[in-house]
Order: structure tokens, then C-alpha cells, then sequence
């Protein structure tokens, strides 16, 4: 029998829920004789339990792309270094799974004739509609119609995510949904509550965190005593930092950058706001729900919405309305055993998203 190889295509490293899904799927292979080899511009060996069955290749090692930076830069790059991988393993059943920059990957894949799995969690029409770059993302829109027909399979993270790009697709076969395999276990501490407003994002547009800040400012008119912490870095830092200082709330709204550990954020806020104009899934949803932390959430769409249970595990206001949210801010800690109540019933469904039970689906679904 020949051996198995998964090839996982990751170019521009990031921090945050992505990367965490990609590592609980690498150390779950470690049950499974398959060689795992990562293209990315990070290696994560010391957080994987792989052993001798993990192969790092560092993009930067590409001698024909210098000069090239940003994110078009380094899928470029990871074409060349995806190329040579899959020229190395010749002979050797092989699967590339691409978790980013799914274009680059799939033209490899089509010049070489192998096997390609993609994944897609976000809304590709929203992902355009509201990118920082239009014109690059409504011809990046256009690629992905032509080019994800040519992927022997799409994996999204939501239902809403499986929909949205059903309108693309010629296949619509092709197209399967797989939760996140996100949650270790089902936390059941109580935790003491502050009156603290959490939000966790990079501060970038699609989080929208501008409207939260907005939101706020109203909230706080009838609750003074509270405060908005939020967590994550990204390029409009220093436009919410100037937002808070034009609000005058310097005192009640703290932008704490990157946060590794964010559990002790969670136990002790009381409610949680996700305020962005579009997501796949949304990770920080099922965290702030496990830590018992009710949530607030925009109809982006997508993941929130089958997270929240339509609303009835949480609230769910207007995408991009500031009215709204501080409406929803303000009722949910006015029935605030009711937000609870809400909270419970959505931990109630959490188990879909365990590492294990999507981990299985995920390796059948690249094997097959």
C-alpha cells in the first residue's frame, strides 16, 4: 500500500481561530499513519504531538519570489514551494488540503493532477462587499468562481457558509459543511461576573468593532458603572483609540492588543458582543458560551446565527447598526436571567463542535 500524505497548504500564518482549528486537526492525525507535511510561513512543531510524521517547508526559502510581500506575495510563493513538495512525493498517495489561498493552491493542483480539499468559511459576496480593498476583492471574487470549480471538494464551517457558496458552484455536491473541531470539553464551573463588556477580534473591518464602540457609548448612559474590554490587534488600532478618546471614554473602553490566554476575560465578563459585518463560524461564540458568558451577536449571515440558534441561544441585532446593538446590549443586562437561560440552551448544543467528533469527519472526508 502506498503511503499517505496529506499536504497542508496554510501561506500567511495567523493568529487566532484558524490556526487553532488547523493545530487540533494536525495533533488529532497522530492517530493515523499518515505523513503530515505543512506549507506555511510559521512552523508550528512545538505545539504538535506528530513526532517523526511532520514535515515543515518554510516559504521564505524561495529563491524566485523575492521582493514579493503581503498576502499575494506569499501565496505565490507557496505555489513554487507546493510544486516542489508534490514533485518530492512522486510515487506516494497524496492529498493537498488547502486552508488558505485556495486559488494558488488549486492551479498547482490542476498542473499536477493531484488531489485538492479546500476550505471556505467565509461568505465569498460578503467578503468582497465589505473588504478594505474592493476592486482587489471583487477580482480576487472572480477567481474563486472559476478556479473552486476545480477543487475535488470545498469544506465550510457553517451551513450558512455551504449556501452562500452554492450560488458559485457548478457541483453543488462538492460543497460539505464541517464544524470547527474547536471545543476540548464542556466547562461546568460557575464563574463570578464583572460588569464588563467583552469583545475579542483583530481590529480590522470586517469585526467592525467601531459600531461596538458606538453602541457603547449609548450603553453606558444608562449603565456608567461598566467597561468595554476588547482583544486583538489588526491596522485600525489607532482609529478606535482615537474613536474612544473622541467619546471621551478613555476610562471605560480599554483596547488590550493580542491576548494569548483570553479565558480569564471570558469567565468574568458578562456579556459577550460580536459585532462583525461577516463571519464563518465564529470560535469566540462557542468560548464565551462554554464559559457562561451570554452573547449578543450581528446577523452576519452565517456561523453566529447557528451558533446562537437562530436567537434562541442568544441575541441578534442588525448587521452594522448601532441603534440596534445598544438596544440588545441594554435589554440583555436589564433580563439578565433570561440572557442566561438563553446562554444555557445554547451550551446545550455546543458538543457539535468537539475536536474529536469533526476531527474523524474531516480526515474521512480528505481520504475518500
Amino acid at each position: 500500500m502506498k503511503e499517505i500524505n496529506i499536504i497542508f497548504f496554510y501561506p500567511s500564518f495567523e493568529r487566532g481561530g484558524v490556526t487553532k482549528n488547523l493545530i487540533n486537526l494536525l495533533n488529532y492525525l497522530r492517530n493515523y499513519n499518515i505523513k503530515v507535511h505543512l506549507i506555511s510561513s510559521y512552523n508550528l512543531i512545538k505545539k504538535l504531538n506528530l513526532q517523526n510524521n511532520f514535515f515543515y517547508y518554510s516559504i521564505y526559502k524561495n529563491i524566485l519570489s523575492k521582493g514579493l510581500s503581503g498576502r499575494f506575495g506569499t501565496a505565490f510563493k507557496a505555489m513554487f514551494v507546493l510544486s516542489a513538495v508534490i514533485k518530492s512525493l512522486k510515487g506516494q498517495k497524496v492529498v493537498i488540503h488547502s486552508m488558505q489561498s485556495n486559488i494558488a493552491a488549486i492551479l498547482i493542483c490542476l498542473f499536477k493532477n493531484k488531489k485538492i480539499v479546500i476550505r471556505n468559511s467565509e461568505d465569498p459576496l460578503y467578503s468582497a462587499i465589505y473588504s478594505e480593498n474592493k476592486f482587489f476583492a471583487f477580482i480576487v471574487l472572480i477567481l474563486k468562481f472559476i478556479t473552486y470549480n476545480f477543487a475535488d471538494k470545498i469544506i465550510t464551517n457553517s451551513l450558512g457558509s455551504k449556501k452562500s457558496l452554492e450560488y458559485f458552484f457548478f457541483n453543488k455536491k462538492k460543497i460539505i459543511t464541517i464544524y470547527n473541531p474547536y471545543l476540548k470539553k464542556i466547562n461546568k464551573k460557575i464563574f463570578k461576573k464583572d460588569n464588563i463588556i467583552l469583545n475579542i477580534g483583530r481590529l480590522r473591518k470586517q469585526k467592525n468593532q467601531e459600531i461596538l464602540i458606538m453602541a457603547f457609548n449609548i450603553f453606558i448612559k444608562k449603565y456608567p458603572y461598566y467597561k468595554l474590554i476588547i482583544l486583538g490587534h489588526g491596522n485600525l488600532k489607532k482609529k478606535l483609540q482615537d474613536l474612544v478618546i473622541k467619546l471621551e471614554l478613555k476610562n471605560k473602553v480599554f483596547l488590550k492588543g493580542w491576548v494569548n490566554d483570553t479565558t480569564r476575560y471570558l469567565k468574568k465578563s458578562k456579556i459577550f458582543v460580536l459585532s462583525s459585518l461577516y463571519e464563518g463560524l465564529g470560535n469566540v461564540l462557542i468560548d464565551s458560551i462554554n464559559f457562561n458568558t451570554p452573547c449578543i451577536s450581528t446577523d452576519c449571515n452565517s456561523g453566529p446565527k447557528e451558533i446562537l440558534l437562530n436567537g434562541v441561544g442568544g441575541y441578534l441585532v442588525k448587521n452594522d447598526s448601532i441603534n440596534d446593538l445598544a438596544k440588545k446590549m441594554i435589554y440583555s443586562i436589564e433580563n439578565y436571567n433570561l440572557s442566561k437561560k438563553k446562554n444555557n440552551l445554547a451550551k446545550k448544543k455546543i458538543s457539535r463542535f468537539f475536536i474529536k467528533k469533526n476531527c474523524q469527519i474531516y480526515i474521512k472526508t480528505l481520504l475518500q
